[in-house]
């Protein structure tokens, strides 16, 4: 990443998502399958804001018996830095992490646990159909955020399409089937007609998994959707 922040910069991206699932390295290993250090993604994260990043979010997905116990790390760590941490319950996405329940720690719990030591309080949306629900420190040093996808649905609030690599557009994180953007795309036909046909693709969404997802759904047949590394998160 600090190799990168300034060509990023340069390039006029304006904000920034980053993945950081605790401070340790075993456990950030443990979680994402991938070895690399937090303190490069860390150093990342510092260069990004020297370059003049100022919209940068840390993704924290908690995983109960895993990595919870670096809720209050993280967000210590992360307090008064001008980044906003987001913290993401485990989720079911793809067919391959061995979802169960038993591993979701619900958002509540976290804010619950934070508050506990750093008094925080809600505040309203950045606009209508925002994931992440907004709070912040009470004492003026930050905000953080919270993704509830299991346990606190907003399937009817969604407005997000994802494209994958290969052109085919997903309406849901959940789903186990795309749409053929790329013909579309490489049509003849005129922008507005493209635009009507997505608008009439996502007229016609049915999807919400999250809401009707069962006790563990890992491994059944239902459970066969596309995978979270394939478009993107």
């Amino acid at each position: 990443m600090r190799k990168k922040a300034t060509a990023l910069k340069a390039a006029d991206l304006h904000r920034l998502t980053i993945s950081l699932d605790g401070l340790n390295d075993e456990i950030f290993k443990k979680m994402n399958d991938v070895n690399f250090p937090v303190t490069d993604v860390l150093d990342g994260i510092a260069a990004a804001q020297e370059v003049g990043f100022t919209n940068i979010k840390v993704n924290m997905v908690v995983k109960k018996g895993t990595n919870d116990q670096e809720i209050i790390g993280m967000a210590k760590h992360f307090k008064g830095s001008g980044v906003t941490l987001r913290f993401i319950e485990f989720m079911d996405v793809g067919s391959s992490n061995g979802w169960d329940m038993s591993q979701v720690l619900p958002s509540q719990e976290v804010a619950n646990r934070i508050n506990a030591i750093f008094p925080i309080e809600s505040i309203e949306a950045n606009y209508p159909g925002e994931v992440a629900q907004r709070w912040r420190y009470v004492d003026g040093s930050g905000e953080i955020g919270f993704i509830s996808s299991v346990t606190q649905t907003f399937c009817h609030e969604c407005t997000r399409a994802r494209i994958s690599t290969d052109g085919q557009m997903y309406l849901c994180l959940f789903a186990n089937e795309g749409f053929d953007f790329k013909t579309l795309l490489r049509s003849d036909r005129s922008d507005l007609e493209i635009a009507n046909a997505i608008m009439f693709t996502w007229s016609g969404r049915n999807d919400h998994y999250s809401e009707i997802r069962g006790s563990n759904t890992a491994g059944s047949k239902s459970s066969c959707k596309i995978e979270m590394s394939y478009i993107g998160g």
